[in-house]
């Protein structure tokens, strides 16, 4: 009955963080919305308007080193309450900001590390949940949050921005995102929570609770140790650069998106709001196909990103060839659809390669990158608009960057291969119900096996 209840209580975790995620990343992922708002009302230019929102997603990534402890000293619960405090009491005070610089520290830090400690804490909570079997499924699951939000929040800013201007529209939307997350952040609970031992003493790991992920990082030393091994192996600078070469390409959808169809094409904010909804389609669809999928695929789960990051060069350079508005809502579904993997994949990816650290390490090098590719995402692409007057040169820029993310990933099996040019590979399961390629020295002779070729 114990494990009946563990099990599902799982999923209603995942159904916790899908709301969680809904919340903070409704006004973070459509900040091109807001964007346009602001660089109206402060006559800005759009490197210095984009960065506001650049900055807070980055710190929704970057600051995972500071919640990461803090998740590990006080719990999941208690960082995401706090967590959406400081996120609603930053949109709050946005509405009030008098100038532009302002929001720097309004929107741009406290809404992003409001935002990182509940996305933090939601994602090693599921980690801690399902650290090997439907982790997968899990995560995307979970991530469908922020694809509902994108869909849900583009309309309803619009609607906000228009009836009531836009500081209006951030305190309502700061006010109801508190209410609603703090409802459903008090139910969280970690494994150890549902499930004590039978002489009534709580295992105790990385949050409270001792899961399978926390249990094989004990195993490789303590966290310094592990923190060190994984900064000397090369896979770890080669997988960071290309998340950050990946998400450093979709920050553009982020921040400049709404800005690129209403100046470039000439679009209605009408028509800008069902391309961004027809987006958020296209990554819901493409998230619910990774949940059947993902952790039934026959190859590493980087494969995915590698095949995200060359189809999303080939979406870019689309977007400087299309004019008309029945286009652009094609490929503005199709493009959802595909940014689903390059979002969606690399928490499970990175588990799969870099497991044996321990969740916590696994969830910072996922969400590092992140901050730091769109960090500087929008500076470039709304430095290179205000040079040229349009976003065609950004376009072409991105291709590039897709490209390189692309090239980057496929180092690490292909540098696998040639350095176990004399081993044979070997198959073996990594969960009840997938099987995964397991190659020597892919990250750890400890995690994979590996035998001489006769």
């Amino acid at each position: 009955m114990t494990l009946f209840l563990t099990k599902y209580r799982g999923w209603f975790m995942v159904g916790v963080v899908f709301v969680e995620l809904f919340i903070v990343c409704g006004p973070t992922f459509n900040y091109s919305i807001v964007f346009v708002s602001l660089q109206d009302e402060f006559n800005a230019g759009a490197a210095l308007t984009g960065w506001v929102g650049s900055l807070a997603n980055a710190v929704m990534g970057a600051a995972a080193p500071v919640s990461s402890p803090l998740i590990q000293r006080f719990g999941p619960r208690a960082v995401t309450v706090t967590g959406l405090v400081v996120f609603s009491g930053g949109l709050v005070a946005t509405s009030f900001v008098p100038a532009l610089s302002y929001a720097y520290l309004t929107f741009g830090l406290l809404v992003g590390l409001g935002a990182n400690f509940v996305f933090q804490s939601g994602i090693e909570l599921l980690f801690n949940w399902f650290p090997d079997e439907n982790c997968s499924r899990a995560i995307s699951l979970a991530l469908l949050g922020t694809s509902f939000s994108v869909l849900s929040f583009a309309p309803l800013l619009n609607s906000l921005i228009t009836a009531y201007q836009w500081r209006n529209a951030l305190g309502i939307i700061g006010g109801g995102s508190a209410v609603l997350g703090l409802v459903f952040g008090v139910f969280i609970s970690t494994p150890a929570e549902a499930s004590p031992r039978e002489d009534g003493q709580e295992s105790r790991g990385d949050d409270g609770a001792e899961s399978p992920a926390s249990q094989e990082g004990e195993n490789t030393g303590t966290g310094r140790q592990r923190i060190v091994r994984i900064l000397l192996k090369l896979d770890t600078w080669l997988w960071g650069l290309c998340l950050l070469l990946v998400y450093l390409g979709w920050t553009f959808v982020t921040v400049n998106y709404a800005s690129f169809l209403e100046h470039d094409l000439l679009f209605t904010k009408d028509q800008v709001t069902i391309a961004i909804m027809l987006f958020a389609v296209g990554d819901i669809v493409g998230k619910i196909l990774l949940s059947a999928i993902g952790d039934h695929l026959p190859c590493l789960k980087l494969y995915v990103v590698v095949v995200s990051s060359v189809l999303g060069a080939l979406v870019s350079w689309l977007m400087t060839k299309l004019h008309t508005v029945p286009l652009v809502y094609t490929v503005s579904l199709f493009m959802g659809s595909i940014r689903s993997g390059s979002y969606a994949m690399p928490f499970p990816a990175t588990m799969e390669i870099f497991g044996e650290y321990g969740s916590h390490i696994v969830t910072t090098l996922s969400m590092m990158p992140y901050g730091i590719g769109i960090l500087i995402g929008a500076p470039i692409s709304g430095g290179l608009y205000d040079l040229t007057g349009d976003y065609t040169l950004s376009l072409l820029v991105i291709v590039a960057i897709f490209v390189c993310s692309a090239i980057v990933a496929l180092m690490i099996p292909i540098r696998t291969r040639i350095h176990s040019s004399n081993y044979r590979f070997s198959f073996r399961p990594t969960s009840t119900k997938s099987k995964e390629i397991s190659v020597a020295y892919l990250h750890s002779t400890s995690q994979f096996t590996a035998q001489p070729r006769l």
